[in-house]
């Protein structure tokens, strides 16, 4: 489902000769490739496609760490391909949707791995391990 949004994503983005094509084929270029290394070959997850788009991200992260402070055309440009990527991942869950899911886990009698591992099955990669961490230390103190 995910892959359908990126293909008609990139044909539009194509079509009007947007900038943002660039970066949706080299997104699709990635699920191509990662897709064909598999053993057996198969069409990858939507958990799969996120993973990819965050490697993506990563690197244009990265890329802009690199660059000189100040305002650049490339500045710009990373932010574009940021912004435009940035719509593939799911929803992430706010500070207070994640303590009131590990407050309720708690309650339930869970420990940190517990907590944790449930979190990880109900809701996959909608949080940040490091926010989801603390926020769950702190609802066991």
């Amino acid at each position: 489902m995910l892959l359908e949004k990126i293909k008609a994503a990139t044909l539009a983005a194509r079509k009007a000769r947007q900038p943002q094509a660039g970066v949706l084929l080299t997104l699709q270029g990635a699920i191509d490739t990662r897709s064909k290394t598999l053993d057996p070959v198969r069409p990858l997850s939507d958990e799969e496609i996120v993973a990819e788009v965050r490697k993506l991200l990563k690197g244009l992260n990265e890329t802009e760490g690199y660059l000189p402070a100040g305002p650049s055309a490339k500045r710009d440009q990373i932010e574009l391909e940021k912004a435009t990527l940035e719509p593939f991942l799911p929803k992430q869950m706010s500070d207070a949707e994640l303590k009131a899911f590990a407050e309720a886990r708690v309650a339930a009698g869970d420990n940190m791995g517990q907590i944790m591992a449930a979190l990880k099955q109900a809701h996959p990669g909608e949080y940040d391990g490091k926010t989801a961490s603390a926020i769950v230390k702190a609802a066991l103190a």
